[in-house]
């Protein structure tokens, strides 16, 4: 495994290729998977040579120009500056998420004596609203320049004191705000007693979170959760999915024991959106469990989650949801264990830990609330979690998926925080090789995962073109697009001498240039608002090109598509590509609707946009002039919605 650039595994009769720096994957058919064998350190002339026998030389230079594409794209293969490696390495500061256990109702008035000047003081233990307080005061101060922020208060059983809660998160709410913050405020309800649970949940522990990011409102929420000592699944579903805005649910499953496949369905048939399985909660709670006896049940849930995803049936259940959200936007991950860096946690006596995880061990212990006191020494232990700095990550294809897994679970497993359990992390290769297989499987099959991530990562913006979305198009379809280049000069102004197609002669402003090299310009370097691109077949054959303005303040894009073969346009296959990647385009910048002009003069290009789902919306009569004579063009629009 080591020195590995690209991973290749099969799983379930097919073959995937995963780059682990970079996380971008794809299925492989039978020449790639050959080629891959000897690239990227073999010449194509030697790959040729090596498997000139087994595979067309032509179809083998093909997929050497492919890779070669993906790898410009930066996609795979990326070689990584010093500086960037170091910015890798640097740990990033201030606290993300605070969680804290409030005391319970027996030392919500906790003991006090007489002090000076005939006041009260505070002699053992904060009370419950004292010590919510001071952990939003301790989150905020430790913060530094994190913009968004959680707080979660965790309650045991049940919710006894809603307006004490309630009042909790709309202070925490109100002080973030004052902060210049964005803070969501969790109440987390740990340990429910289930009345008369299903089957397929016995055995196992069953929590809720409710979130909010707006102070008003919170209280009837908590009422309703606020319910006896033993809850109903039914009730549950109506709890933890309000339909307020600014609220939000999810109902939470640790698993205790390796028979939990059922619990995914069942909680889907129940009507919960959002599920989380707990698994580093299973193997923290239970270290006797197998890693390899637990990945049967994660199994049947993906197996399960795919087959309604592919019904278009979303909903979101965790930890899948999350990992396909890593692997779709290719984003590499060397840690993503926030313990004691960008997490921290106090416990019900006011004691200040790396993470909620770590309560009840003592030698983890790092500060008090009640004497202000946190030992910046005892947290700089955990600077170094993560994949970059474990030796067992160092060479393992999964490390930038798995982040170098979780600190408790080490510590629960191996004994040491740093020391990742060696089944567990094959276990944890297989879990993430069967994650790969379904979102490939799932992307092949046109899944739209955007109403799943929504709301993941809301603070950043995809391009309107994603390189990596284009590129995992390309080993999957056979159109994909590139942005034009300097080399594109020559097959532009082709192309574009005296073309009339809708593409060129509905350019902006309607100005047909008159001088090779004004054409060449023009074609070169659109306005900088443009984005113009060229559609190729797979294996870099041009055959068109594509023009988009996004307008984010109506939700809309305007786009213009030309391709220089007319036949093209009612080929099935052309069609599956441009519909694929023009709505991926659209919904990854949340644009309600796409926009394309075509003249009544070209019927082929109106019957393919029809083709592709746009719905004629009018047209513009005489409002075009070529030939001596007035032309009316059409309004395609496709809804995004």
């Amino acid at each position: 495994m080591a020195g590995e650039r690209i991973h290749r595994f099969e799983l379930g009769g097919k073959r995937f290729a995963i780059d682990p720096e970079t996380c971008f994957c794809f299925e492989c058919d039978g020449i790639s998977w050959d080629v891959l064998e000897y690239y990227p350190d073999a010449s194509v002339t030697r790959i040729i040579r090596l498997l000139g026998e087994q595979h067309n030389p032509k179809e083998l230079s093909e997929v050497v120009g492919e890779l070669e594409w993906l790898r410009t794209t930066k996609s795979i293969l990326v070689q990584p500056a010093p500086e960037d490696f170091v910015k890798t390495f640097s740990v990033e500061r201030g606290i993300k998420h605070l969680a804290v256990s409030l005391p319970g109702e027996d030392a919500v008035e906790a003991p006090r004596k007489r002090g000076w000047f005939g006041k009260d003081v505070q002699v053992v233990s904060n009370s419950a609203r004292e010590q919510g307080r001071e952990a939003v005061e301790l989150l905020l101060t430790r913060s530094e320049q994190q913009k968004e922020l959680a707080i979660e208060f965790i309650v045991p059983g049940a919710v006894r004191q809603p307006e004490l809660l309630a009042g909790l998160c709309a202070h925490a709410l109100r002080l973030a705000s004052l902060a210049g913050k964005k803070l969501s405020a969790v109440v987390h309800v740990a340990d429910i007693a289930l009345s008369n649970p299903p089957e397929a949940l016995k055995g196992h522990t069953v929590s809720a979170k409710l979130a909010f990011q707006d102070p008003s409102g919170i209280a009837p929420h908590l009422n309703a959760l606020a319910k006896g000592s033993t809850e109903s699944l039914a009730r549950l579903v109506k709890v933890l999915q309000p339909g307020a805005e600014g609220v939000s649910g999810r109902i939470v499953v640790r698993p205790n024991h390796p028979e939990y496949g059922g619990v995914v369905p069942e909680l889907d048939k129940a009507g919960f959106k959002v599920i989380e399985i707990d698994l580093d909660g299973a193997f923290i709670a239970n270290p006797a469990l197998e890693p390899a006896a637990i990945l049967p049940g994660l199994s049947q849930s993906a197996v399960y989650y795919a087959e309604q995803l592919a019904k278009g049936r979303h909903f979101r259940l965790d930890p899948i949801a999350a990992l396909f959200y890593r692997i779709h936007e290719g984003k590499p991950q060397a840690r993503t264990d926030a313990t004691g860096t960008n997490e921290l946690a106090v416990d019900a006596d006011g004691g200040i830990y790396p993470s909620w995880r770590f309560f009840g061990m003592p030698e983890f212990r790092a500060g008090s609330i009640v004497d202000g006191h946190v030992d910046e020494e005892a947290l700089k232990r955990y600077d170094d979690v993560g994949s970059l700095t474990t030796s067992a990550c160092r060479n393992c294809w999964a490390r930038n998926l798995c982040g170098g897994g979780t600190a408790a679970v080490h510590q629960a497993l191996s004994g040491s925080f740093r020391k990742p359990h060696g089944p567990w992390c094959e276990a944890q290769r297989m879990w993430m090789a069967s994650a790969v297989s379904a979102f490939n499987i799932l992307s092949g099959q046109g899944v739209n995962f955007t109403p799943i991530y929504q709301g993941m990562n809301a603070s950043s913006k995809p391009s309107l073109f994603s390189l990596a979305t284009m590129a995992r198009a390309a080993l999957q379809l056979n159109v994909l697009m590139r942005p034009i280049a300097e080399a594109d000069a020559e097959m532009l102004v082709k192309w574009e001498n005296w073309s009339e197609a809708s593409y060129f002669v509905l350019h902006p402003g309607c100005v047909l240039m008159t001088t090779q090299y004004e054409r060449e310009m023009d074609a070169l370097h659109p306005q900088v608002f443009v984005q113009e691109m060229v559609a190729t077949l797979r294996g870099g054959a041009p055959i068109g090109l594509v023009r988009m303005t996004p307008d984010m303040a109506t939700g809309a894009m305007r786009a213009s598509i030309f391709l220089h073969d007319e036949a093209l346009y009612a080929q099935e296959r052309i069609r599956k590509g441009f519909r694929f990647l023009l709505t991926e385009a659209g919904k990854q910048q949340s644009l309600r609707r796409i926009l394309v002009e075509a003249a009544d003069r070209e019927p082929a290009l109106q019957a393919f946009l029809e083709a592709l789902g746009f719905k004629k919306a009018g047209a513009q009569r005489e409002a075009l002039f070529l030939h001596n004579a007035w032309h009316s063009v059409s309004t395609f629009v496709l809804a995004l919605d």
